[in-house]
């Protein structure tokens, strides 16, 4: 089968068919990004220190186990909400 594209040059990068197009003005796109990163990191940071509290809690095992499925649970949801917010 011939193909009628052209090859890219070495340089120039493939475009990439699923990624949304580029604003024109990067500068308001680099606050949002910078927010949403930082928020990230925030959720990061608050997961890992809940989870190593709850892992040094000599409560019940059930109990602790439950506790910790239900932070992994909210942090996951969270965390995606914050990843849906850099796909857009």
């Amino acid at each position: 089968m011939h193909s009628t594209s052209v090859p890219l040059g070495r340089d120039t990068p493939a475009p990439l068919a699923h990624m949304p197009p580029v604003p024109a003005d990067l500068d308001d796109l680099v606050p949002e990004l910078e927010g949403t990163l930082s928020a990230l990191t925030s959720l990061e940071l608050r997961h890992e220190i809940e989870r190593n509290c709850l892992e040094e809690w000599s409560g019940p095992g059930e109990v602790k186990q439950s506790l910790l499925a239900e932070c992994e649970r909210v942090y996951q949801q969270a965390r995606a909400a914050h990843l849906q917010q850099l796909a857009l």
